[in-house]
């Protein structure tokens, strides 16, 4: 067999393979992960959101604190046991906000930020960026909460700017432009406009028991069947400004929401996480979605350590590859394989013998100069004299090769009297 040499360098192999592999990879990435992959600098108000609306500045200011914040695309972040921050749009459906809660009453707690602020965009504005327009009005909000509780929302036309707030988490605070107030049979105030007719900030009176939030309206239940000290408090948000980046900008604002923070996730874990579904930021399982999350991404790193120690196994192989032996060859060389191998299937090996010894001692005896009519024994004579080969004269290599009948002998016989007929005649 013959060996062919390879058309290119090993380092351009290696780079070559290195390029679409990762490439590769990044593509079945990319499939899995879809819509996680989408930037959420897109204006709306959710906690990856870096225009007036959004809650970037919030989560930036915890991170900072020391408090671990995460942002939540799948609905798998519904089970975090730390604080779960929900932004809802105007028009997000109540039956999704309610499950949400029902499924983390004994979960952990939950905040539900409710959207404040119309906003739009123009050319003239850097990404992520948004103008902003006139509140949405309470109608959204008691809306998205209709199957959760029964609340008003009102949204305060006076300009109540500058006006001080009491805050059940303590802290000096002024009422933002527009306050967006909340009452209820079932709520309980945390952040309690000037005017004591709503709250700015409420936590839902479920039964539980919630002695950080309680210091301005104590809860209403007083049977005792109904509480239940495993509950984790639900609490509304209804002036976003108390917590977007706009309000960020105000330092009494930003330390009263660590503060809030803080009371509220003293029940729980401090982690934080910032749901993003319900902002059209989600994604949904998928198998490929699976094979890059906990616990199967184990398995997969398993498997892309596999390939490549394969691949390393290939690139090292025990000398450069061998050209693969043509099934049929050309001319004279086509006839005489063929038959060859007819020969063999056929086992008649020994068929042969007698002709090729026959053979050689004909062209041996014409190369000399003998003549064609002399004896057997003359030939053979005059052909041990011209000397030994391997330690054999002419006539035993001649009658070994006749008297053999198996295919190696026959073989051996034929090699070794074609030796002694190319070191004696040429």
């Amino acid at each position: 067999m013959s060996v062919q040499a390879n058309p290119f360098q090993r380092t351009t192999i290696v780079i070559m393979f290195a390029v679409g592999f990762a490439a590769f990879v990044a593509l079945l990435y990319g499939m899995g992960m879809s819509d996680p992959l989408a930037s959420g600098k897109n204006g709306e108000a959710h906690g990856a959101s870096s225009s007036v609306v959004g809650y970037k500045a919030f989560a930036s200011l915890l991170e900072k604190t020391g408090v671990p914040v995460q942002y939540s695309r799948s609905p798998a972040g519904m089970d975090n046991k730390g604080l779960l921050i929900l932004t809802p749009g105007p028009f997000t459906p109540s039956a999704e906000i309610d499950a949400v809660i029902q499924q983390r009453a004994y979960v952990g707690p939950t905040m539900i930020i409710l959207p404040k602020w119309q906003t739009g965009t123009s050319p003239d504005l850097q990404k992520g960026w948004v103008h902003r327009g006139e509140p949405w009005g309470g109608d959204p909000g008691t809306e998205m909460l209709k199957d959760l509780v029964e609340v008003d929302i009102t949204v305060d036309v006076k300009p109540l700017a500058g006006r001080n707030l009491v805050s059940a988490v303590g802290g000096g605070l002024k009422a933002p432009e527009t306050p967006v107030t909340i009452k209820g049979n079932d709520v309980r105030s945390i952040v309690r406009g000037p005017d004591a007719k709503g709250a700015l900030i409420a936590y839902i009176d479920d039964g539980g028991v919630y002695a950080q939030l309680d210091s301005l309206d104590e809860s209403q239940i007083t049977d005792g069947e109904e509480i239940d000290e495993s509950l984790y408090p639900v609490v509304i948000v209804a002036d976003a400004d108390l917590l977007n980046n706009g309000g960020m900008a105000d330092k009494p604002t930003a330390r009263h929401a660590l503060a809030l923070i803080g009371a509220v996730s003293s029940a729980s874990n401090e982690e934080v996480t910032f749901d993003l579904t319900f902002n059209g930021l989600g994604r949904s399982e998928n198998l490929l979605t699976l094979a890059f999350a906990p616990p199967f991404l184990s398995a997969t790193i398993c498997l892309i350590t596999a390939a490549l120690a394969a691949a390393w196994m290939a690139f090292n192989r025990f000398g450069p590859p061998v050209m693969e032996k043509r099934s049929l060859d050309f001319g004279k060389s086509a006839l005489v394989n063929n038959s060859a191998a007819f020969i063999s299937r056929m086992q008649r090996e020994y068929l042969v013998a007698d002709p090729y010894a026959e053979m050689i001692r004909t062209q041996s005896a014409e190369a000399i100069g003998i003549s064609p009519s002399a004896e057997e024994q003359e030939i053979h004579r005059r052909l041990d004299a011209l000397g030994e080969s391997g330690g054999n004269r002419f006539s035993a290599l001649f009658h070994q090769l006749v008297r053999a009948h198996k295919p190696q002998e026959i073989a051996d016989g034929a090699a070794a009297l074609h030796a002694w007929k190319k070191e004696f005649i040429g």
